[in-house]
């Protein structure tokens, strides 16, 4: 074992941080029982890439709340709430 190799539990640890779903955490945990870094890197890439896909549905929320917040901020009389009343 080199001093590059991340313990098990710790890297279970991340995934579950990430919050990673259980099918996907043990599909890399096999491709680590297998030693398979390609696997593993495989897997995360497509993990990322899903993770991302949902932070841009997000983001997209938030466009949407901030996009009636100002259709709605034109409605007030000088057009724009105070500052101090800004949540």
């Amino acid at each position: 074992m080199g001093n590059d190799t991340m313990v098990r539990e710790d890297v279970l640890q991340l995934l579950r941080e990430a919050e990673c779903s259980e099918e996907f955490t043990r599909q890399f945990a096999a491709a680590m029982d297998q030693e398979s870094v390609a696997g593993q890197l495989r897997l995360l890439r497509a993990q990322r890439c899903r993770q991302l896909e949902r932070l841009h549905d997000e983001e997209h929320k938030l466009d949407q709340l901030d996009y009636l917040r100002y259709r709605l901020e034109k409605q007030l009389p000088g057009g724009t709430v105070r500052e101090g009343a800004r949540t």
